[in-house]
């Protein structure tokens, strides 16, 4: 798998807008809460009226396109053409460009030398890849499915908002993590983090989804491939394949959790009860997804 790797502007003011809008309490830097925050609680409660069908698909969508289309006119016009048509589109695009636009001078204001300095951030990670990313992803395609991975992706270096994250985009086939300089925890590596993240690319195919929909599986994605993530980082002596080591990664990297399930009493010791077996008898990933489906009633 080849990484392109590239930082962007656009894409780093909107997450630390969502960062701010979605999950304040999380900000480590208490002059982007107070800089962009204000911005990013206007354009947050400008999407709840809205009632778009689904605002985190928004908001990922604002982020991940807002990396590949320079102008905001045309990214705010593309957006609201996706999640909303074309109506909304021609009606709201000129307001929404505007929230971005000012987003981003408050972000350029903080980080007036964004690009440089985010491209030095993201060297320790880059070098983490160097060592151990083409021996985590070989260990997870043994462990599952090598059609599970792409061939390529795009990996957005964002500027540290939350104190490390990272999330997926299957439809854009990119991630975003934050370009932190050191682990903020030794038994969960950044590396690590990222094999996950570009693991869950694939799982918009037809082939690992039809019987799912494709709504299930983005959100089976990410607890899906922690297990088989944790167990080749065990392999490579990174982190350990257990309840335990599930339940830190569940809470730490913000993993989404089924609404009736309990993190530490039902979910980690879930996946594990799940994980088990299929190391056991190997049956076709998408069967697996099912059985996981089917197990955390999702």
């Amino acid at each position: 798998m080849h990484l392109n790797w590239k930082p962007n502007l656009s894409a780093s003011a909107l997450h630390s807008a969502e960062a701010c809008s979605k999950f304040p309490d999380r900000v480590t830097d208490p002059q982007v809460a107070s800089n962009v925050g204000p911005y990013a609680k206007r354009l947050g409660e400008w999407i709840a009226r809205m009632s778009f069908p689904d605002t985190e698909r928004f908001w990922d969508d604002l982020i991940a396109m807002g990396s590949q289309i320079d102008s905001n006119s045309e990214l705010a016009a593309s957006v609201l053409r996706k999640r909303a048509g074309a109506s909304v589109a021609e009606a709201h695009s000129a307001s929404l460009a505007g929230m971005i636009t000012d987003i981003e001078a408050a972000f350029l204001q903080m980080f007036p030398k964004y690009m440089e300095q985010c491209a030095l951030r993201i060297r320790p990670l880059q070098d983490q890849w160097l060592g151990y990313g083409q021996g985590l992803l070989a260990h997870l395609k043994r462990l599952t499915e090598k059609d599970l991975f792409v061939d390529e992706c795009q990996v957005l270096g964002i500027q540290p908002i939350l104190g490390g994250y990272g999330k997926a985009h299957l439809d854009q086939n990119l991630v975003r993590i934050e370009a932190i300089l050191t682990n903020p925890m030794s038994e969960l590596p950044e590396v690590v983090r990222l094999a996950w993240l570009v693991s869950q690319l694939n799982l918009d195919l037809p082939g690992f989804n039809e019987h799912l929909g494709f709504g299930v599986a983005r959100r089976l994605a990410p607890l899906a491939m922690l297990p088989p993530a944790l167990a080749a980082a065990e392999v490579l002596e990174l982190a350990k394949c257990d309840e335990a080591t599930a339940s830190l990664a569940i809470e730490q990297w913000q993993i989404a959790v089924p609404g009736s399930v309990d993190l530490q009493s039902e979910l980690a010791p879930s996946l594990m009860d799940w994980w088990e077996p299929y190391l056991q008898t190997r049956p076709e990933w998408s069967t697996a997804l099912r059985a996981l489906a089917k197990m955390l009633g999702v």
